[in-house]
């Protein structure tokens, strides 16, 4: 028996899958089957990307008794780790002669870029289509095929609940050794799924879930530690709109009053599970914290407590106009936005290293093009972000994306055309943004002289080798010099763009490292690093310093080992 899981990447509001995050479907999937009775030695898992360098897979898609195709995009992002399947590449999978399975948010619509509406595929070829739960499909197709049954053709429509997750997590997480990224790999946790909300931002899909099915502590803390026994040291309790509605106490509101005990408990339980190097959150309710400030602050301080430095704290703010939050139903105001941040900053502005990051941070999503926008929007939006700057307040990033629009929500019905109305406004507030916020906030929040761990280098982009630490919305470091990737290397912040920071690795191998990098160190001019490179090799920093008294900031980062310099290498 052979099953294969092709990751096709998820983007949901509460999910990401794309590397190196593994999404919550695909080990799911993989622990149904388990559950099943099928043995982890039957099941495959490749990714698209590898499907596209490399054709031979193909044929384990052929020999493939099963295969399930997990897909989705719902939010709109840019992807430095892979790129999510295409439709005409899912029309030739359908083509494949195996019994195929699709599932996965993709049932909602198909659509890769905001300013769109989602479209209905036919799945034509496609045996099973879930517009259920492709992992509780997984379960019933894992007994059938060990029982030697035919499997059911169609569209699979039940939903699975939390005791399913319960089981079936644990049992999925040998499927990560199978990802390229391992170990390397960040995976999301979840501990409910569906809104607690009782109206619903009109653009956001999570609502078709229902109301929120919570887990329990101890099972999410097994999940952990079976993942932690694989080797997986990152994790992201991310698969939940909102980290403040976990076990909430609920009201006639919209928002449920936190519980902090039990948010503290949870996060105490995880970090206990051993030396984890990443322990962030996703998505927290600004409007939660508002209407519930003590509470929020509590449980938000806890959570700065436990988890990893460099932690970002998501609104869902999307706009600063009072017309266009009531017609869509928002989250919350300018002003308890405002107070959200305020706290955020209170509780998690702080650095355990002296050169380290900021522990927890506020990140804040603008949408654009939604029912009710005007020229005077982004205006409004610009506005909002001023009086941010004036405070003195810490942002960790800010995201401008345009709306897709999915059938059944209540936006589909509200409009008619996604995109905006008013591209120049928008255009001038993108700018904007990128300009007078991101760039002098970037120098506050990463400032020269900032260390930044373990920063894996996943790219090139001309001269440059781009890598991130993996966590929740990790900056972008550009190393001006290409380096072997899928290394990890400790960066030392020598300069800012508006969404990345420039750095050098750690140490500086003084008698060895590069004349182009040195000339970035501030202070250090290209003549200088020439007369560096020319003076060396240099046995102690007493000798380094008599001569070259400005590098005497980066004393504690150079290493004096005596080496060859060698040529850049073209990686891997």
């Amino acid at each position: 028996m052979r099953i294969t899981i092709l990751d096709g990447y998820v983007d949901e509001p509460t999910c990401f899958g794309v590397p190196p995050y593994i999404s919550t479907y695909v080990r799911y999937v993989a622990g149904a089957l388990v559950a099943a009775g099928v043995g982890e030695e039957s099941i495959e898992y490749i990714t698209i990307d590898q499907l596209r360098k490399n054709q031979e897979l193909k044929e384990l898609l052929f020999d493939s008794d099963v295969l399930f195709l997990i897909t989705g995009i719902t939010v709109p992002g840019r992807y430095l780790g892979g790129k999510p399947i295409t439709e005409r590449e899912i029309e030739e999978i359908g083509e494949l002669p195996t019994y195929k399975v699709v599932g996965g948010p993709i049932k909602f619509g198909f659509v890769l870029r905001g300013g769109e509406k989602a479209k209905g595929l036919l799945f034509k070829g496609y045996d099973l289509v879930c517009q259920g739960d492709v992992e509780l499909a997984a379960y019933y197709l894992g007994k059938y095929l060990v029982e030697g049954r035919e499997l059911p053709k169609g569209t699979f429509s039940e939903k699975r609940s939390a005791k399913h997750i319960d089981l079936f997590a644990p049992l999925g997480s040998f499927i990560v050794k199978k990802h390229p990224y391992y170990p390397n790999v960040i995976c999301e946790i979840e501990t409910f799924r569906g809104c607690e909300r009782r109206s619903h931002c009109s653009f956001c899909t999570e609502s078709f879930y229902g109301s929120p099915d919570e887990r329990e502590g101890d099972k999410i803390v097994k999940e952990v530690e079976s993942l932690y026994r694989e080797g997986v040291r990152h994790f992201r309790i991310g698969r939940q709109p909102n980290i403040l509605g976990y076990k909430a106490v609920k009201t006639e509101s919209n928002f449920p009053v936190p519980n902090p005990q039990a948010i503290c408990k949870l996060f105490r339980e995880i970090r206990g599970v051993g030396q984890l190097k990443t322990l962030h959150i996703d998505n927290v309710n600004a409007g939660t914290i508002a209407a519930h400030p003590k509470e929020s602050e509590e449980a938000l301080r806890c959570i700065a407590q436990y988890d990893s430095e460099g932690d970002v704290a998501p609104f869902g703010l999307e706009s600063a106009d009072e017309e266009v939050i009531k017609k869509n139903s928002l989250k919350v105001s300018p002003s308890g936005a405002l107070k959200a941040v305020r706290i955020v900053n209170k509780v998690g502005a702080f650095k355990e290293r002296e050169d380290g990051l900021y522990k927890l941070l506020p990140g804040l999503n603008f949408l654009v093009g939604l029912p009710g926008e005007t020229k005077e929007t982004f205006k409004k939006n610009i506005d909002f972000l001023k009086s941010v700057l004036d405070e003195g307040l810490l942002v960790r990033r800010v995201n401008i994306r345009q709306v897709m629009v999915f059938e059944n929500t209540p936006i589909s019905k509200l409009l008619k055309r996604p995109k905006t109305k008013y591209r120049r406004e928008y255009e001038r507030f993108k700018e904007w943004v990128r300009e007078e916020f991101d760039y002098p906030m970037m120098k506050k929040v990463f400032p020269i002289g900032t260390v930044i761990r373990d920063v894996l280098l996943e790219a090139y982009d001309g001269g440059h080798t781009l890598g991130r630490q993996i966590g929740s919305y990790p900056i972008l470091v550009r190393i001006p010099e290409r380096l072997e990737l899928f290394k990890k290397v400790d960066v030392l912040v020598v300069g800012h763009r508006e969404r990345s920071v420039i750095g050098i690795p750690l140490p500086v191998k003084i008698n060895s490292v590069s004349l182009k990098l040195l000339s970035f160190l501030p202070g250090v001019s290209k003549k200088t690093a020439t007369e560096i490179v020319l003076k060396r090799p240099f046995k102690d920093s007493l000798e380094l310093l008599s001569l070259f008294p400005q590098l005497e900031p980066y004393g504690k980062h150079i290493s004096y080992e005596k080496e060859e310099a060698t040529s850049p290498t073209q990686g891997t």
